[in-house]
């Protein structure tokens, strides 16, 4: 037989024994024997089903997971939410096992499902094929494991109900923010930030029967939170509808420890993940910069600087803002730990190294040990000094309190070469500093131009940065390297410096003149070579004198540019030629500009520095005429020259070629004969003497010769009388001596020796210096005999070889004398030969000076 059978008739027959013998008892002893006597434990009238691996009649047992199912010692009633066993007499033991058609009152309406479908009763066997529940409450709504397996422990297995975190599946229960919570509070433990101490079976049992647990009584809230959503609608088939958080230290700005102050934005649950200004505000890219304490002082590009959070909070944050350890975020600490790639690596905070932590709320502390605030490197250029600003104390910090800076207050830096520049510069202020340290890269016109207070700046870098402006050299640079107490070095292509090497920085020796205009650059920039000394440079700034020598030219730099230091060294080139500025010199007074610049009206300079400029209004290239100055336009400073007849590129060569120049040198109403070209030109009447035994008397190299015949007629030319300047008599670039004076002219007239300045020092220096040649003049302008013996003839003049005869000639008693026969004051000539022993003024012209002014007797 087969045993099972065998089992099973057993079973059977003994139920129907107890059937009617049960049947045959009185009425009122029914309710004598208990549930817990068949199905549970008489000790202790313990109702719940002992759990067995199958039926145990002599214990009681059970297949399942009663046990861990009901608190003990149950009751009657704990059995109806799954066996819905409502007014059980004795008769119910009909082989059946019954199940309720909703497990425990759920929502959703909880199923047990034994062989893939819903049974409502199933027949008794001591060895059941077991089921699982679905839809039930107890576990979430999530399909059971088959009754009778290894119960559920908390808190390791909270997952096989509800997810944990919750992460909105089917039946993990709905998302919400757990994922991002669960960053910051993983495990199951820390559930209990929010929700409190749910292990209890009971937990389990009233889910979506009672409301969502939610408690904030744990740190870091301590007791502190609230939360606005339903609280009835959590389970997987219901709504899920969330709400705000309020009043928690998780949300709010981290400055206090209790009292929290509001976020900035409102947490909802299911909102989107806030970023850092959602609670306390953020740095300068977020565009809602952080107010506490420092904080915009730091971040703030309106207060100049954008220091990211990650330079003093690297244990929380890195570059790009993203939690790097969120223990050390929301965890009711500010903690402060200095970026090991940041100039404040070995910082310390309120006198503790970090990584520190402080109490939110708590006193702010000093900083220290930290590049930002520090004196950049001591003087020497070794070592550096660390100042101790508080946090929160905006004076404590301020500009000044680092290196110095008059501009904000406190002493002007002094290190190295600073007292030397600073003092010397033509800037004010904090413009100052940006000649050498313009760390914002930024355009500069000679003002402050915020370049230390730039969202670009490398202010506060780690580095002594020395950045020119491009106006003072595009390839100026310093070269030594920018590490702080790395020693110093010298700059080079710097214009302020001429574009020369300086001295080391600090050197004690000051810089003169020659430390940077040195004569090998200077005399390759430009003209200078034509206006200056070879040998020799002016030692100071506002040097206005001539020095010139015989050999070469030598005018002070102030008669070109400006007196005042405070327009040296700026990056630019300033000219002026500005006549009435306070010191100006002799030579500059003559000058017609009356403003100063480049391309300015009445300046007499137009052009651009550093590549063409061009004067129009200067003395040293005029005529020379006090009484009526005539202004020449220069060459280009770079590179120009003057070409053909020099001489009368400035002032006219005689007789007066170009430029108008005094009218006794050359003009058209010589004697008072309008029409009558004449002056102090070729030779005495050069172009209208009688020549025997008719007609007039020509140029050419005969004994006849009114001019070109050096041994009967003077050439009376510059030399004459301004020998102390110039001693050449021939000058063939002349365009009107060019005439004759050419190579190959059919007269004999010389070709060659062009006009040389013999004493440059003589020559453009704000005098007309005449000077006689000492020479005899010789002249064939005979008078006749009869007239020659009378005076004035005869006394001045000696007759050689007759009258008016080849090789005849008059010459001068007197060697040309010119303390005896020049007075400069009255500029008036007497005693010469040439004007026949009388006195002459030379401003007496067109008229006033007439043939009867010499020639008192004819």
């Amino acid at each position: 037989m087969n045993p099972t059978f065998k089992h099973d008739k057993n079973l059977f027959v003994c139920n129907l024994l107890l059937i009617i013998l049960l049947a045959l008892l009185p009425s009122r002893s029914q309710g004598a024997i208990q549930c817990y006597q068949c199905h549970g434990s008489s000790t202790g009238s313990d109702y719940r089903p002992i759990d067995a691996a199958s039926r145990n009649y002599s214990t009681g047992g059970f297949a399942g997971n009663h046990r861990s199912h009901m608190a003990a010692p149950a009751n009657p009633n704990t059995c109806r939410k799954c066996h819905n066993n409502q007014n059980y007499t004795s008769n119910h033991r009909n082989g059946f096992i019954n199940f309720s058609s909703n497990i425990n009152s759920s929502p959703l309406k909880g199923k047990y499902i034994n062989g893939g479908s819903q049974v409502y009763s199933k027949v008794h066997s001591a060895t059941p094929v077991l089921g699982t529940c679905s839809s039930v409450n107890c576990h979430f709504e999530t399909v059971t494991p088959q009754w009778g397996t290894s119960i559920f422990t908390a808190s390791t297995d909270c997952d096989k109900c509800h997810g944990a975190p919750p992460n909105g599946g089917a039946t993990s229960g709905a998302a919400g923010s757990h994922a991002k919570h669960a960053l910051y509070y993983p495990g199951t433990t820390n559930c209990q930030k929010c929700h409190s101490n749910n292990n209890s079976f009971q937990h389990a049992t009233s889910a979506g029967k009672r409301n969502l647990n939610i408690s904030f009584a744990a740190a870091p809230n301590n007791g502190s939170g609230a939360y606005s959503g339903s609280l009835n609608d959590y389970l997987p088939s219901q709504t899920n509808v969330f709400g705000n958080c309020t009043a928690t230290y998780c949300h709010s700005p981290g400055n206090k420890a209790s009292n929290f102050d509001p976020p900035a934005v409102v947490p909802a649950w299911d909102g989107p993940a806030l970023t850092c200004k959602g609670c306390h505000k953020s740095n300068n890219a977020s565009a809602d910069v952080m107010a506490s304490g420092s904080h915009s002082r730091h971040v703030s590009a309106a207060k100049f600087y954008t220091i990211n959070c990650n330079k003093c909070h690297a244990a929380t944050v890195n570059s790009t803002m993203t939690i790097t350890d969120p223990a050390a975020h929301v965890n009711a600490r500010v903690n402060i730990k200095f970026s090991s790639s940041s100039s404040a690596v070995n910082g310390t905070y309120g006198g503790q190294a970090t990584p520190y932590a402080k109490d939110p709320g708590s006193a702010y502390g000093q900083c220290n040990n930290v590049y930002c605030h520090s004196n950049a490197q001591n003087d020497g250029g070794v070592g550096v000094t660390y100042r101790q600003p508080t946090w929160g104390n905006p004076a404590s910090g301020a500009c000044g309190t680092c290196h110095g800076t008059t501009h904000h207050g406190g002493s002007e830096m002094a290190s190295g070469s600073h007292t030397r520049h600073l003092t010397a510069s033509a800037y004010t202020g904090s413009t100052k500093c940006i000649v050498c340290h313009n760390v914002g890269n930024i355009p500069f016109a000679g003002s402050c131009n915020n370049s230390c207070h730039n969202a670009t700046s490398k202010h506060t870098d780690n580095k002594v940065d020395i950045l020119f402006p491009s106006n003072f050299g595009a390839s100026a640079a310093y070269n030594g390297t920018p590490r702080p107490g790395d020693g110093y070095s010298n700059c080079s292509n710097v214009s302020c410096h001429f574009n020369t090497a300086t001295p080391v920085w600090g050197t004690a020796i000051p810089i003169d003149c020659v430390g940077c205009h040195t004569l090998a650059v200077l005399l390759t920039s430009g003209s200078h070579a034509k206006h200056i000394s070879a040998s020799a440079i002016p030692t100071m700034y506002n040097y206005t004198a001539n020095r010139s020598t015989a050999a070469e030219y030598n005018f002070g730099c102030s008669n070109c540019h400006p007196l005042n230091a405070a327009n040296h060294w700026k990056g630019t080139v300033n000219v002026t030629l500005k006549k009435d500025e306070a010191g100006a010199g002799t030579l500059r007074a003559k000058n017609s500009a009356t403003t100063i610049g480049i391309g300015i009206a009445n300046s007499g300079i137009t052009g651009t520095t550093k590549v063409s400029v061009i004067c129009s209004a200067s003395y040293c290239h005029s005529n020379g005429n006090a009484a009526a100055l005539v202004y020449a336009v220069t060459p280009n400073w770079y590179g120009g020259t003057f070409t053909g007849d020099r001489c009368a590129n400035c002032h006219g060569n005689a007789p007066n070629t170009t430029v108008a120049g005094s009218a006794s040198h050359y003009n058209n109403r010589f004697l008072g004969y309008t029409g009558t070209a004449g002056g102090h030109q070729i030779g005495n009447h050069a172009m209208s003497i009688y020549s025997s035994p008719g007609g007039l008397s020509h140029a050419g190299t005969n004994g006849k010769s009114s001019h070109g015949n050096g041994a009967i007629a003077t050439t009376i030319s510059c030399n004459i009388c301004h020998y102390a300047t110039i001693t050449t008599a021939r000058n063939d670039n002349n365009a009107a001596c060019k005439t004759c004076h050419y190579t190959g002219n059919t007269v004999g007239a010389l070709d060659g020796n062009p006009a040389d300045i013999a004493d440059k020092s003589k020559h453009v220096n704000g005098l007309v210096n005449v000077v006689f040649k000492p020479t005899s003049i010789l002249s064939k302008a005979q008078m006749r005999p009869a007239s020659f013996t009378t005076a004035p003839y005869s006394s001045a003049w000696n007759r050689n070889a007759g009258y008016k005869g080849s090789g005849s000639y008059d010459s001068a008693k007197t060697t040309l004398d010119t303390a005896a026969m020049w007075d400069g004051p009255s500029k008036t000539c007497s005693n010469i030969a040439c004007h026949n022993g009388q006195s002459v003024r030379w401003t007496d012209n067109n008229g006033v000076t007439t043939c009867v002014s010499c020639h008192t007797s004819l």
